[in-house]
């Protein structure tokens, strides 16, 4: 077994994440270029590698269980909240037709934006926006599939915002826990469904 089906298995497969193009996205996108140099070592870990301004990288796990869930695909357009390191970005702009990640934290919009600029194999499909997502509510409309990395108090006040027949992921603060629990909102025309428990992990919250 080579190195790569090694690190599948070990950090993927044995967590549930058993879609093959996701996991042909694993095995396509670097995740050490888009960690920080002095933590290479630990880019195939199920660690959660700090970055800047106290802000860490979601785990592998985290990612994967992600876009796994979110069943992107070719015609999709996608928005993301919460830049990172660029990573999630790259996975998911080889699984959409178009990807636009905001980000307000400036040191992390300029980590995340180098490490897409030196290493995307599909930058010209990415825009990326160095601004805070709630300045730009009514635009989420715009967007059929939506990713929040940061974590929220309520997913509920973000409802009517989103557009008919759109897929959503969002981080929810729990009472007296550090981990925030991955929630998808499915809204159609007559409403919306909820699946919860998707994944759980430390992150920060959405700043204000």
């Amino acid at each position: 077994m080579n190195s790569i089906e090694s690190k599948l298995n070990q950090i993927y497969r044995c967590h549930d994440i058993l879609d093959e193009i996701v996991l042909n996205v694993i095995r396509n996108v670097d995740r050490e270029l888009f960690v920080p140099k002095g933590f290479r070592s630990f880019s195939d870990t199920d660690y959660a590698i700090p970055i800047e301004n106290n802000q860490n990288m979601l785990t592998p796990f985290s990612e994967a269980k992600i876009i796994q869930e979110m069943n992107f695909n070719h015609g999709d357009n996608v928005l993301l909240v919460g830049l990172g390191s660029g990573y999630l970005t790259e996975c998911i702009s080889h699984l959409c037709k178009s990807i636009t990640a905001y980000e307000i934290d400036e040191d992390i919009f300029k980590f995340g934006k180098n490490n897409l600029d030196s290493h995307s194999k599909n930058r010209d499909k990415i825009q990326l926006i160095n601004k805070n997502i709630l300045d730009v509510l009514r635009e989420i409309c715009l967007y059929n599939k939506i990713v929040f990395t940061c974590s929220l108090n309520s997913h509920e006040a973000y409802i009517r915002y989103l557009g008919e027949n759109s897929k959503s992921f969002f981080f929810i603060n729990q009472d007296n826990s550090p981990y925030k629990e991955g929630i998808i909102i499915e809204k159609t025309r007559n409403g919306y469904t909820e699946k919860k428990n998707i994944v759980t992990s430390k992150t920060n919250q959405l700043m204000d």
